[in-house]
């Protein structure tokens, strides 16, 4: 169909192009939004889901023009590139911004690199609509959105941006603004088919819990940390002893690069884990749930 569309329009006009373009998005919407989201070899994934392989095609194009440029790297550039989703609608989501290295201070749950370091196997808090007291939203980093469809069906309605959807922004001065085609597809389970919940960010357990802005690496360019946003996760037995919300486990890709970690652990010289200033960015076995360029992340819980 796009082809015959094509040999038609090189007879006509500048009218037939708008027009042309419109049916494409009715008739072919999978062509045009391709277009949004072209394949880079840069960001091939390496990484595989056990049991969830061909049910999910991971965002293989540049969602920044960074050089952290893949999903899995998790780059925010602004607060509006975080969606608002409302927990009433979705569901429970996972939490595993805390995640890492455990016990003491805070004992945030664990975060543990698997043998090819490709992935992580995170701990992480189950989120539910006011569990905790006062959760109302869920926000989904837009860049770092794994199921490439989903990715592509979100930036054509919000913009690249998300500006244009309901977002950390925004939400507390416009919360009628619509949400983005990513919060149905946590509603509806067709981010990671198969998962119990997938993980995204929410700032109500920050009274608790704190947060910080530490740079990793202390030096150079290279250090991996876990990127969860999106990942999926399944159900544990487990409860968190300090915030009484259940555990799940959650399987996130790791990225190399540049990452501010956000649990305030990372800083605490008593743990074990953590006692070398030198090694608290990489403390294997373990690996931080990490991001780059956190500051301006949505404070409305």
């Amino acid at each position: 169909m796009v082809d015959e569309l094509q040999k038609y329009l090189s007879r006509c006009g500048k009218t037939a192009w708008l027009w042309a373009a419109l049916l494409l998005l009715v008739l072919a919407p999978d062509a045009a939004l391709s277009q949004s989201c072209k394949s880079s070899p840069e960001c091939k994934p390496e990484f595989k889901y056990s049991g969830l392989n061909g049910l999910v095609k991971i965002t293989d194009c540049k969602t920044t023009d960074t050089k952290s440029s893949c999903a899995w790297a998790g780059v925010n550039l602004q607060t509006s590139n975080f969606l608002a989703c409302r927990l009433k609608k979705t569901g429970p989501i996972a939490l595993c911004f805390y995640s890492g290295v455990p016990g003491a201070p805070l004992n945030t749950p664990a975060c543990v690199l698997s043998e090819d370091k490709k992935t992580a196997e995170c701990d992480c808090y189950k989120i539910s609509e006011n569990k905790p007291e006062g959760a109302t939203y869920s926000y989904v980093l837009i860049n770092a959105i794994l199921n490439k469809r989903v990715y592509k069906k979100t930036i054509a309605v919000c913009g690249k941006d998300g500006s244009k959807c309901l977002n950390g922004a925004n939400v507390a001065t416009n919360p009628t603004m619509r949400e983005a085609p990513v919060c149905e597809s946590l509603r509806d389970n067709t981010l990671f088919p198969g998962a119990y919940v997938v993980s995204d960010y929410t700032p109500i357990l920050i009274p608790q819990k704190g947060n910080t802005v530490y740079q990793c690496p202390t030096s150079g360019t290279s250090n991996i940390y876990a990127m969860c946003m999106t990942a999926p996760c399944r159900a544990t037995d487990r409860t968190d002893q300090t915030t009484g919300l259940p555990i799940v486990s959650c399987s996130c890709p790791t990225y190399d690069g540049p990452n501010q970690v956000g649990n305030p652990q990372i800083s605490d010289g008593t743990n074990t884990a953590l006692v070398n200033a030198a090694d608290r960015c990489s403390p294997e076995p373990y690996v931080w749930s990490s991001a780059y360029n956190p500051p301006s992340m949505p404070t409305t819980p």
